[in-house]
């Protein structure tokens, strides 16, 4: 079976997962980073008014999240598992030069980034979005002459990124094989979370190359996370301006929240008369704008439920304001209303 394609020979496995069954989908040591004291989250509901405390171990997991179907036909819970925790060691040793304040080194950035895109695609949020887009290819039965894929089309999305060119959405297959069941609970094929994984490290080189900046909260304020803690936002200026691949697009912005106190984003480098800077890397304290920023990327952008220190009442009401989150592909199959068609994942 080939799990996620990533040469990781600069970190060591020693720990048995062998029995690891419930599997986070944001790192239990990145969420440490957000818990108070007594080391507990305040975990809220999106859609409702309310939160509870509870354990880093204990919330952003689900049972066998990574598991995957080998050419046997028999199920290995464990192989993913055990090639994210390798990035996470990795990657968590880069996050402690960073929130140092220490310019990273070359094979830390690497580290970082592939960290970074990882965490984005193994999130549920994506996950949703992949079961979203094969409903929708499904459901306009694209032609023919249309990729046979969901395989391939993780190829074209890696071919467009390497070339910076424009993907085409509408010529994605409807072959998708998808289960439906009568609750409307669609089922995703291991097969296709490995291949939404394996994407990460076509994007990470990318993020490795951006001008890095931390942002640390001004005293008083403090960052949240979500179950989707990567953000990438873009302004409507840069949208139509840039093409290709969001991770490509010049104007893409990247937020990453790495602790209560600290805040990640990455941006393009600047080049100047055609000559490309170095990519650089800046520590600053952020303004309480820009705290607010940050944190309602979080709150927007969470599948399910958002993650802070603190019992914060303006994080209970923002959450029950928020409505059910639906997809955003032009391509979805919509009701009799005209809303589109949303779709619960599960295995």
């Amino acid at each position: 079976m080939k799990a996620l394609e990533i040469s990781l020979s600069r970190a060591t496995w020693s720990k048995d997962l062998s029995e690891v069954k419930r599997q986070h989908y944001v790192p239990q040591f990145l969420l440490k980073r957000f818990a108070d004291n007594d080391g507990k989250l305040s975990v809220f509901v999106r859609t409702r008014g309310l939160s509870h405390r509870a354990s880093p171990k204990d919330v952003a997991c689900q049972r066998y999240y990574n598991a995957a179907k080998l050419e046997s036909g028999e199920i290995d819970t464990q192989t993913i598992e055990k090639e994210l925790s390798l990035i996470e060691g990795a990657g968590s040793a880069a996050i402690n030069t960073l929130l140092s304040g220490e310019r990273p080194t070359v094979e830390q950035r690497k580290d970082f980034a592939l960290l970074l895109a990882s965490q984005d695609f193994r999130s549920p949020r994506r996950r949703q979005q992949f079961a979203d887009m094969l409903l929708g290819i499904q459901h306009n039965r694209f032609g023919r002459d249309t990729i046979e894929s969901v395989a391939n089309f993780i190829r074209d999305v890696t071919q467009a990124s390497e070339t910076v060119s424009q993907l085409d959405v509408t010529k994605i297959s409807r072959s998708s094989e998808l289960k439906v069941d009568e609750d409307g609970a669609i089922s995703v094929s291991v097969e296709d979370t490995i291949r939404a994984l394996t994407a990460a490290k076509h994007f990470s080189p990318a993020v490795a190359k951006m001008d890095w900046h931390l942002f640390r909260a001004p005293q008083g304020e403090s960052f949240i996370i979500s179950d989707s803690p990567v953000q990438l936002h873009e302004s409507r200026g840069t949208l139509e301006s840039f093409s290709g691949p969001a991770y490509w697009r010049k104007g893409t912005r990247i937020y990453f929240p790495l602790s209560s106190e600290a805040c990640f984003m990455a941006s393009h480098r600047i080049e100047i008369d055609v000559v490309a800077l170095p990519p650089k890397f800046i520590v600053k304290e952020a303004k309480a704008s820009e705290v607010r920023f940050f944190n309602q990327l979080q709150i927007t952008g969470c599948l399910k439920q958002v993650y802070a220190t603190s019992n914060y009442s303006w994080l209970i009401k923002k959450c029950a304001e928020l409505p059910e989150l639906t997809s955003d592909l032009s391509f979805m199959p919509v009701n009799a209303e005209g809303k589109r068609i949303s779709v619960t994942t599960k295995r």
